[in-house]
């Protein structure tokens, strides 16, 4: 599978290693981009942040996919990663003093992205795919 069939595709599918080398990748990437831009333009962080996590969102998206593929799931699957977000979104920035109480959406919102976060954690990060082919293509070498 070439570079941009990897990033890019959303057909066939991937192991465990594959996924994993591109978290650590992706997670390092998120950080090294958020300690730098708030070094170089901290001005703008707030703005650069979310957008190179835009950036990296279609590969995100369509690695998971081939990994739920080797599952034998559908890209459906991909949905799990609403909550994340939304969580998310809705954890309270600023300085912790000023925060005195969490609310009910905050609280639903974060159980949710906790419990949608395990469940992807564990079916692609640890859960062996498929043996052989599937309908999503061949197993994974």
């Amino acid at each position: 599978m070439s570079m941009k069939e990897l990033l890019f595709s959303f057909q066939g599918r991937i192991g465990r290693k594959t996924y994993w080398i591109w978290n650590a990748v992706y997670y390092m990437a998120i950080m090294g981009f958020a300690g730098g831009i708030n070094i170089l333009f901290p001005a703008i962080a707030h703005l650069a942040l979310p957008l190179f996590l835009l950036c990296v969102l279609v590969p995100d998206l369509a690695i998971t996919a081939k990994r739920w593929h080797d599952r034998g799931r559908s890209s459906w699957f991909l949905l799990l990663n609403v909550p994340l977000v939304i969580g998310r979104m809705t954890v309270p920035v600023g300085d912790p003093s000023q925060m005195t109480e969490t609310t009910t959406l905050q609280l639903v919102s974060s159980l949710a992205a906790l419990i949608c976060g395990a469940w992807i954690l564990v079916e692609c990060g640890f859960m062996k795919g498929e043996e052989g082919d599937n309908q999503y293509g061949p197993e994974p070498k």
